[in-house]
C-alpha cells in the first residue's frame, strides 16, 4: 500500500471492438445506458458529445452530474465530476473528480484508458480512490462483455454480498490508532444500523483483516473476498481487531439493494434517498433484522 494518497487511479482494458463501438460506449449517454449507468440525460445532442455539454448520470445509488471538458472523437473523451452518494441510511454526500478516457488502437483491439484525478490527500480521498478504482474495475469488464459477448453483467457484477460499511486500507495514521500495520486490514469508517455489521456488534474504528479466514489486508483484498461469498447462505466468519486486540464474529452477508448500491427498480435518487431513511428509521426502532448474525464475544 502506498501511503503518500495518491490523487489519481488508473485502469486499462483491451477490448475487441472497434473504436467507433468504444467511442459511442463511453462518451454517449446511450452508450453509458448499456453497461454503466440507469438512466442519463444530456443537456446536448443525443449521441453527439461536445465540450461543455452537462450529463446527468445514474449508476443505482450514485448520481453524477458532469460537464464534457474535452472531446477528441475516438480519441479522448474527459469530464468534470460531482458525485452525488448516498449512504445506506439515506446520507448523501458530494465528491469532485475529473475523469477522462483515452482509446487507442492496439492491432485487433482498443486500449481503453480510464483516469480518475483530483481526490483529496485525506481518508476520505483514499477510501473515494478505492472505491472509484475497484468500482471502474467491475464496470469496465462488463463494457468488455457487452462488446464482445452482448451480454450485460452489472448486476451479477456488482450484487457480491457486503458488510454494510464504509471502510478503506489502513493507512500510517490509522495504523498509529488500531496499531495494525499499514495495508494490514480495512479501517471502519463507519458501520451502517440494521447492518450485518452492525449486528454482529462491529463498530466504526474496528480493523477487519479477514473474512471467512481469507486475509483482507486492502480494499482490493477486502472486495475480492467478500465477492467469493456470492450466493452464500450459512455464516461467514469476520476477524477484526479493537484497541489492539484480535476478536470474531460471524454474519450473514447481505445482499439487500441498499448496501449492494443496485437500482433496478429505476427510482430517481431522491426516492432511494426516502427509502432509505424510512428504513433506516424501522430499522433503528424495530431492532436487529439478521437474527442469525451474532458477535462470538471472545477475543483471540
Amino acid at each position: 500500500m502506498n501511503d503518500a494518497h495518491a490523487d489519481s487511479s488508473l485502469n486499462v482494458i483491451y477490448l475487441e471492438s472497434s473504436l467507433e463501438k468504444v467511442w459511442w460506449s463511453v462518451a454517449t449517454v446511450e452508450g453509458t445506458n448499456t453497461y454503466l449507468t440507469y438512466a442519463s440525460s444530456t443537456t446536448g445532442i443525443p449521441g453527439e458529445p461536445a465540450v461543455g455539454d452537462i450529463y446527468l448520470l445514474n449508476y443505482g445509488d450514485i448520481e453524477n452530474r458532469s460537464r464534457v471538458t474535452e472531446c477528441q472523437p475516438c480519441r479522448r473523451f474527459a469530464l468534470s465530476d460531482v458525485y452525488n452518494s448516498l449512504a445506506p441510511d439515506g446520507d448523501r454526500e458530494a465528491f469532485c473528480v475529473s475523469t477522462s478516457f483515452t482509446l487507442e488502437e492496439a492491432g485487433p483491439f482498443v486500449k481503453l484508458s480510464l483516469a480518475v484525478r483530483g481526490f483529496s490527500g485525506d481518508t476520505s480521498g483514499q477510501w473515494l480512490r478505492e472505491c472509484l478504482e475497484m468500482g471502474w474495475r467491475r464496470s469496465l469488464m462488463n463494457l468488455k462483455s457487452v462488446l464482445e459477448l452482448g451480454l450485460d453483467l452489472r448486476t451479477e457484477l456488482f450484487s457480491y454480498p457486503r458488510l454494510g460499511v464504509t471502510n478503506c486500507t489502513v493507512n500510517t495514521e490509522q495504523s498509529l490508532e488500531t496499531g495494525v500495520q499499514a495495508g494490514g486490514g480495512n479501517y471502519l469508517l463507519e458501520v451502517f444500523p440494521g447492518s450485518p455489521a452492525g449486528q454482529a456488534g462491529l463498530r466504526a474504528g474496528d480493523v477487519v483483516t479477514a473474512l471467512g479466514g481469507l486475509e483482507t489486508g486492502t480494499y482490493s483484498d477486502f472486495v475480492r473476498v467478500i465477492s467469493s461469498f456470492y450466493g452464500t447462505q450459512g455464516l461467514v466468519s469476520v476477524t477484526f481487531v479493537r484497541e489492539g486486540r484480535e476478536q470474531a464474529a460471524e454474519v450473514r452477508l447481505s445482499v439487500e439493494e441498499q448496501f449492494t448500491g443496485l437500482n433496478k427498480d429505476s427510482l430517481t435518487l431522491d426516492q432511494i434517498q426516502s427509502r432509505r431513511e424510512q428504513m433506516a428509521r424501522s430499522r433503528s426502532a424495530s431492532g436487529a433484522l439478521w437474527s442469525e448474525a451474532r458477535p462470538l464475544a471472545q477475543e483471540e
